[in-house]
């Protein structure tokens, strides 16, 4: 069920507006008739909607109580008011409402506009949490590509991507070859090859995945780096030769 809280300084208005949401099934939580009151059911019982009349009473009207709503709660809001000068239509604009109806209103009207802002509200909502994931996975993805953070200790050491000569499948852990160390950490190897997205890097075996600019020599079904032997697996050998360069 759909928690309204309206705010409204004529009660017999708001009583209205409350008897007609109830009989579309919505459920009012609450009628104040001024800010400092709104702000305060807001903190306590995070409706999913708030009517808003503009002007209302105490010391901030109802386009104040707006920008905090937007600022700090992320509710939809309806204002719900006379006023249609151009003065408060500007300052309206500037706390980006889901709706605006001007009184005296039809209740047909009032069904409509709560049904749109909804709806709005939440693709909206799905579109932010989809750029989110997206944005967060860009980022993963732009770090693992170049660099990535091992631990050592108790400490975070930087390792660039380039400097892994190869990687080991370790039980359920891996460890990453550099020319200068060796270090374990705690992925196993399939979650390595996800995590780490740069197109050097490549699987040889189901125990390795090698950095294909370090590799020395190929002989027969292994590859050699740093004088080293690592196996090239069957089922990985078509696609790992695609890679290299013959002359």
């Amino acid at each position: 069920m759909i928690n309204v809280l309206i705010v409204e300084d004529e009660i017999i208005i708001a009583e209205d507006i409350a008897s007609y949401l109830e009989s579309l099934g919505y459920n009012v939580i609450g009628i104040v008739d001024n800010g400092t009151a709104a702000l305060q059911k807001i903190k306590e019982d995070a409706p999913d909607l708030i009517l808003l009349d503009i002007n209302i009473n105490g010391p901030i009207d109802g386009v104040q109580v707006a920008t905090i709503i937007k600022q700090d709660y992320k509710i939809p809001f309806i204002f719900l008011t006379a006023f249609t000068d151009k003065q408060t239509l500007d300052r309206v604009k500037q706390t980006d409402p889901y709706g605006y109806i001007v009184k005296p209103f039809e209740e047909k009207d009032l069904e409509v506009t709560i049904e749109l802002a909804l709806y709005k509200f939440k693709k909206d909502k799905e579109k932010q949490e989809t750029q989110a994931k997206t944005d967060n996975a860009s980022s993963k993805e732009t770090s693992f590509d170049e660099y990535l953070f091992v631990k050592d200790k108790t400490k975070l050491v930087k390792l660039r991507v380039d400097e892994i000569c190869w990687i080991e499948a370790y039980d359920n852990y891996c460890f990453i070859k550099t020319s200068a160390e060796k270090q374990l950490v705690g992925y196993t190897l399939k979650e390595m090859e996800q995590l780490i997205t740069s197109k050097d890097l490549i699987r040889v075996h189901r125990s390795y995945i090698v950095h294909i600019h370090k590799i020395d020599t190929i002989e027969n079904n292994a590859l050699y780096i740093e004088n080293t032997p690592i196996p090239i697996g069957k089922s990985y050998k078509e696609e790992f030769m695609k890679r290299l360069k013959f002359i």
